[in-house]
């Protein structure tokens, strides 16, 4: 037979973990979204209390929500809050794992949303015994030139570049510096774990614990599904994490255990160059950020942006929550400004520099309009 037969005692539910703090708006649509593609549990750790945003999860009841207080971290690691946000995800990640009596359990972020051409139930049912987890591989969100963002799920999608294509210069010139395989964040997918086993997920990919690292880790990429990364909500939600991290030295986090993520470093050392000018951190943004009009349909044909649709809007409408929750860009950054007193600062000026590239932008439009029609009638 050409093919293993399936594995007759497959199961495929499935849940998926989180660690955030992110506006109420966000966390809302990335819990309908997922209770849409069928988790049966998600798990979601605050990394502090909102009690607007708990009251509204209390109302969906696939969702678990663990506040993380000091007292939760004192009782969990016997010790106060750590520090490094990464740490925080692994530990609640793992919570998650040892008391899910589910199958299977992803590890994504709150900026990443799932989509699948099939259901995930089927997905993971089809999975060999001997996997013991799948990487579902990024996709990026980007803009499109003279689509100004009105939603928080606009845009298009940039799919890394194969590894042997190397960093090529000939095709992103300036901006190489910045990328890894072609994309801002990470090039490398996240995944589902299969559970009941010695394992401990992580960031990206589980790891066996050190009683068992010698016992064989098996996983590969799943072929019809993507994570979609919404890196930056919105424009300035994404250059403000660069203008923080430049004030507070954060490209130092990158290169002192990472090599891979010195593209991040370098991103913050630009911003720090600019002297954090909201000027120069909006043209950074038009730079690495903003596709090229012109150059849309080429890229396409090299498979490097894609389109996929996610309606978080429709998932929430449909859990009944008896309250609008407002998914526009507008509403995020007005959100936003309600907990970082440098956001409530950038945002007006933001705005302006927005709005007067919009203006030139269709000031561009008229002429080239006005010159296409004297020449065609002369």
């Amino acid at each position: 037979m050409f093919y293993a037969p399936a594995d007759s005692d497959a199961r495929s539910d499935w849940g998926v973990v989180c660690t955030c703090r992110e506006p109420t708006q966000l966390v809302v649509a990335w819990a309908a979204h997922y209770v849409a593609l069928g988790a049966a549990e998600v798990r979601i750790f605050l990394d502090q209390p909102q009690p607007e945003l708990e009251s509204l999860l209390a109302k969906i009841p696939q969702v678990i929500v663990t506040v993380c207080t000091h007292k939760y971290w004192r009782q969990t690691l016997n010790k106060p809050r750590p520090d490094i946000v990464e740490y925080r995800q692994l530990v609640n990640a793992f919570e998650a794992y040892k008391d899910t009596k589910l199958s299977w359990l992803a590890h994504f972020d709150a900026d990443e949303f799932l989509h699948s051409d099939v259901p995930i139930e089927d997905i993971l049912l089809a999975q060999p015994r001997e996997i013991d987890f799948v990487v579902v591989e990024p996709r990026e969100r980007a803009f499109v030139e003279g689509q100004p963002q009105e939603s928080l799920f606009d845009g298009v999608f940039r799919q890394p570049t194969p590894q042997n294509w190397g960093q090529a210069p000939f095709l992103f010139g300036k901006a190489m510096r910045f990328l890894r395989q072609g994309v801002l964040g990470y090039p490398h997918g996240k995944s589902f774990t299969r559970t009941g086993q010695p394992m401990v997920p992580g960031i990206h990919t589980p790891r066996r614990p050190a009683s068992h690292r010698r016992l064989k880790l098996r996983g590969w990429a799943v072929q019809r599904a993507r994570l979609l990364h919404f890196d930056g909500l919105t424009g300035l939600h994404w250059s403000s994490k660069l203008l923080r991290a430049a004030a507070t030295g954060g490209h130092h986090q990158f290169t002192k255990k990472a090599a891979r993520d010195s593209h991040r470093a370098k991103q913050i050392v630009h911003m720090r160059k600019l002297e954090n000018s909201l000027q120069q951190a909006w043209n950074m943004h038009q730079m690495l950020k903003v596709v090229p009009v012109d150059q849309l349909g080429r890229l396409k044909t090299l498979a490097l942006i894609e389109h996929y649709n996610i309606d978080p809007a429709r998932d929430i409408d449909a859990l009944g929550l008896g309250v609008a929750i407002d998914l526009s860009r507008a509403a995020f950054d007005e959100a936003l400004t309600r907990n970082t007193e440098d956001f409530a600062r950038w945002l007006p000026e933001w705005e302006r520099l927005t709005h007067a590239a919009d203006s030139a932008r269709s000031a561009r439009d008229k002429r080239s309009i006005r010159k296409t029609a004297a020449k065609a009638s002369r």
